[in-house]
């Protein structure tokens, strides 16, 4: 059996909703294709060798058209969450951490195991300590991208942005992001970076 174009896959999608539907007895969804009860009664009469040559008809049995009223209305969320998922899988292969992903995207271990697998990502296992290049590098970018004097303000983004201006693994900079917030020090008036910056 050869399903050789894109219309035959419409017709066979479009049958099997119409036989889903019939069988369900959902009259609403029916309602949406317009089909006369003589053609519904023949798919509803198909046998397995009937939709076997049916896969193989090069000529469309359908028009579809869009509701344009409905897509405008939820357009927006529907591409927001397109667009929520690429962030979040950037992120991971960026080096995020389960707590980073957490934050915005709640999952369990296992999910985020799943996840960071199918993205050819692995643990880094524990985090290891920046170098003082690295924290230089970190504190200077994260003040360039304004969000360093209000951390309930971070966004995810903020996060592939840093990451893409400084090239180190997510793990190591949202350790010293959130390290920094919890001492405060994203209020300190003289920044100072490396070991003599925790005394005050």
């Amino acid at each position: 059996m050869r399903y050789t174009n894109p219309e035959a896959g419409l017709n066979l999608a479009v049958v099997n909703f119409v036989l889903q539907c019939a069988a369900m007895r959902s009259l609403d969804a029916l309602s949406l294709i317009d089909l006369q009860p003589e053609v519904l009664r023949d798919f509803i009469e198909m046998t397995g060798e009937d939709i076997a040559r049916l896969s193989m008809l090069k000529d469309p049995l359908f028009k579809i058209e869009i509701n344009r009223d409905t897509w405008d209305r939820v357009k927006p969320s529907v591409l927001q969450v397109a667009a929520d998922r690429q962030l979040r899988n950037a992120l991971i292969i960026a080096g995020a951490p389960r707590a980073m992903i957490k934050r915005w995207w709640p999952m369990r271990h296992k999910e985020f195991a799943l996840l960071r697998r199918m993205l050819g990502t692995h643990s880094v296992g524990r985090t290891r300590a920046a170098t003082e290049q690295e924290e230089h590098a970190v504190w200077h970018a994260w003040a360039e991208i304004g969000v360093a004097n209000d951390f309930s303000k971070v966004r995810p983004a903020d996060y592939l942005t840093l990451h893409q201006r400084t090239n180190i693994g997510l793990e190591v900079s949202w350790d010293l992001t959130n390290r920094w917030a919890n001492e405060g020090r994203f209020d300190d008036s003289v920044r100072q970076i490396g070991p003599q910056a925790g005394s005050r």
